[in-house]
């Protein structure tokens, strides 16, 4: 029995749910970005990235900022998540990920972002030799790696992206509990979820043509329409 929603009913009820809800929505989703934006920024203007040493630090730096942001993915995954639920919800969820747990949250982003790095460390290895000494075999080289890892990177993407809203929905599960989870519960439905981000494309367009102005709405309703993805594929998992 099929019982999966398709991605314009998806849409159609995270229009639904954010209808009069904008405003408090907006500013959960920006005030995480902002707080993210600004320590990558501080990072910019702090390190020299002109020598090699500096671009190292500045690498480490970022990827430790990167890993801090699980906390803010978290908040705001319970903020999208008590939205869609009709449970209470306020802009200072963003910060639940640091009363509660923030281990977790470190944990499955550092397992994520490792394994999104090696499967792209062979194409930056190869961009890194090409700057050295620029051959025709090592382009090609760069091109090949830069296109199985793309595809790596999202298939890694894809199996985990359900991570944080198991992590809140089964709070007495571990990390590994949680990664295998978001595996099985992602297991044919992957295609599904990259053909609903393939769909919202043209708003991610809209974002980058209106000099990211439309962003302020796109970014709570991709959101939204994430969170109700989740909530589509839990009911379907333990009612069929």
């Amino acid at each position: 029995m099929n019982n999966k929603l398709s991605i314009a009913q998806l849409k159609s009820i995270s229009r639904g749910q954010l209808l009069g809800k904008y405003g408090i929505a907006i500013g959960a989703t920006v005030s995480a970005n902002v707080i993210i934006m600004i320590a990558s920024m501080l990072c910019s203007f702090l390190t020299d990235q002109s020598t090699l040493a500096g671009q190292g630090i500045a690498f480490l730096i970022t990827f430790i900022l990167d890993l801090l942001s699980g906390i803010f993915i978290l908040g705001l995954t319970r903020f999208f998540l008590h939205l869609a639920c009709d449970r209470p919800y306020r802009i200072t969820d963003i910060f639940y990920g640091f009363r509660s747990h923030t281990d977790k949250a470190l944990a499955v982003r550092f397992f994520v972002l490792t394994m999104q790095l090696l499967v792209l460390s062979p194409c930056l290895l190869c961009a890194i030799f090409y700057r050295i000494k620029e051959t025709s075999t090592l382009f090609l080289l760069t091109c090949i790696t830069m296109v199985i890892g793309g595809i790596l990177y999202t298939y890694i993407s894809l199996l985990y992206s359900q991570a944080y809203y198991i992590m809140l929905d089964f709070p007495g599960y571990s990390t590994r509990q949680i990664m295998s989870t978001s595996r099985r519960v992602m297991k044919g439905s992957k295609a599904r979820f990259f053909y609903m981000e393939i769909t919202l494309l043209p708003y991610y367009l809209l974002g980058l043509l209106s000099c990211g102005i439309a962003f302020f709405w796109v970014a709570p309703y991709v959101q939204m329409i994430c969170t109700n993805f989740y909530l589509d594929l839990m009911h379907r998992e333990y009612t069929v």
